[in-house]
């Protein structure tokens, strides 16, 4: 499925979170064609309209899935997509991605706001007690992005992917509905959780604020 549309407006970047059409699609075959913007994800191939209309077709009416493309206000075209996916878990969990293809917009606060916007949805629309994600160790940018909002590493997979050459590390993490953790933690909070949980109701309390639904 794809997501509705939000608003985000978070320290005066105000970024649109929408759903695809098949128009957008020549945006994504142009777009991951890089390899600078496949060295942190799980691809390594470009794509063609044919793959990208297969793909659109399948994730339209996908139950397990919802699919925001990344808009900044007064950009004609997207320059991002991120999503949330196994919502049909019994668990009440989901994992998230993002991937922000302009490298001119990235380090200017777009992917925080694309968190705090698909996270408020995630836990106050969609009832999602945690939500995991993964990062490649040494991509700093994108693990602090997610602390931001309140995700919090807790582990390290050595020798995950391999790029360049060489091969590279991946943090796991996870965000915890602040509300949630005494049914999920009976004995006592972990230590290590507590920070990140305090982000985490702090960012669901700034969305409130500064995330909109038109």
């Amino acid at each position: 499925m794809f997501g509705v549309k939000m608003l985000v407006n978070h320290k005066g970047v105000k970024v649109n979170l929408r759903k695809f059409s098949k128009d957008d699609l020549p945006e994504l075959v142009k777009n991951f064609d890089s390899m600078k913007i496949h060295l942190y994800t799980n691809g390594l191939f470009a794509q063609t309209l044919e793959n990208e209309q297969e793909w659109y077709e399948k994730n339209r009416k996908d139950q397990d899935s919802c699919i925001w493309l990344i808009q900044p206000e007064g950009v004609d075209v997207p320059i991002g997509v991120t999503g949330l996916h196994g919502l049909t878990t019994r668990e009440g969990t989901c994992t998230s991605g993002i991937t922000i293809w302009d490298q001119n917009w990235w380090g200017k606060g777009i992917a925080t706001a694309a968190h705090l916007g698909r996270t408020y949805f995630a836990a106050n629309y969609l009832n999602r007690f945690t939500i995991r994600s993964h990062v490649r160790v040494e991509n700093a940018a994108s693990r602090k992005a997610l602390e931001r909002v309140g995700y919090t590493v807790w582990g390290q997979e050595p020798v995950d992917d391999f790029r360049e050459g060489r091969w590279m590390d991946t943090y796991h993490l996870i965000w915890f509905r602040p509300s949630s953790v005494n049914f999920m933690f009976p004995g006592g909070v972990p230590e290590k959780y507590l920070a990140g949980i305090e982000r985490a109701k702090l960012a669901l309390e700034l969305a409130q604020k500064e995330v909109f639904f038109p």
